[in-house]
């Protein structure tokens, strides 16, 4: 009897004791639960120009405000600006203004200017042309030049690199260049990065790209003078070197919630007055002129 008892008691302790340790671990999940919410998102999509610059802003960002993700997709301006439209995305990054294309319901969307990036012509490292005119560049990007030795190098035949329809750095090159003058058959790449490599590996290849993509001073590839003007910050500045484009962030309607805190932060002075110019772009605070949606220049006084 006293056998049993005891055997009935040890049973007893055993369930509070298993009860007690449910409760305690309930609570620790209940207090792991409550310290760690979920974290906010958005998504920045779009120019893959103006990427390099999102993406180091975002890491500087997490520690400012740490609660919100922001997610980085490239895509190109066309996509940045059809996604942020149709509300797949909270910002869409492009080189042109939405007025420039056909976007459905351009009105609605909200244009914040954040840089300038300009673009330069790239060539591969063994091309020995290191000057070309302005109506050269044209001809060559229209077919009309063919060979280099039609412009002062040796016998080897130009290759035409360009990115895809709907990249905001071909839209900067056709209005600074090309005017209305279609670009000829050419290897058509994605993403600035793409780019890069090709024109790299490409002997008697010639394309267009990004300053940022530019700025550990590639030795495989040639940047082109053009009218014996270098591509750089200061030519873009006062408009000497003609070829840019402004880095836009575009919203649906007006910006609002932690989009309108990242925008706010991208246009601070921790991006502006350091982090941009290190990355190889131009502070739009720094621009001697301005450009409207038709590509006409406006003086800024500055």
């Amino acid at each position: 009897m006293k056998k049993r008892l005891m055997t009935v008691f040890l049973a007893i302790c055993t369930l509070l004791a298993c009860a007690g340790c449910a409760k305690n671990a309930d609570s620790k999940i209940q207090t792991k639960s409550s310290t760690s919410p979920k974290k906010a998102e958005i998504t920045v999509a779009g120019s893959t120009a103006f990427e390099p610059l999102v993406k180091q802003a975002v890491k500087s960002y997490a520690q400012f405000n740490p609660s919100v993700k922001v997610n980085v997709l490239g895509g190109g301006s066309q996509a940045g600006l059809n996604q942020v439209d149709q509300g797949k995305v909270e910002i869409g990054t492009s080189d042109f203004f939405a007025a420039q294309q056909n976007i459905v319901n351009r009105d609605h969307l909200s244009d914040y200017k954040v840089a300038v990036v300009g673009i330069a012509v790239v060539a591969n490292q063994k091309l020995k042309v290191n000057n070309l005119s302005a109506s050269q560049l044209k001809d060559i990007f229209s077919g009309k030049i063919t060979n280099w030795k039609q412009v002062g190098g040796k016998n080897q035949k130009i290759t035409i690199v360009s990115r895809a329809d709907g990249s905001g750095s071909r839209k900067a090159f056709e209005l600074n260049v090309m005017g209305k003058t279609p670009i000829a058959a050419a290897e058509e790449l994605s993403s600035n990065k793409h780019l890069e490599e090709y024109v790299a590996k490409t002997p008697g290849a010639i394309g267009y790209l990004a300053f940022p993509y530019l700025k550990d001073n590639k030795p495989k590839l040639k940047k082109i003078k053009i009218d014996n003007v270098t591509p750089t910050a200061e030519h873009v500045k006062d408009n000497s070197w003609k070829i840019w484009a402004y880095e836009h962030m575009y919203t649906r309607g007006m910006s609002r919630g932690e989009a309108s805190k990242f925008i706010t932060y991208m246009l601070g002075d921790d991006v502006q007055d350091g982090m941009l110019q290190k990355a190889g772009y131009i502070s739009i605070h720094d621009m001697e002129v301005q450009k409207d949606e038709h590509g006409a220049m406006v003086k800024t006084g500055n």
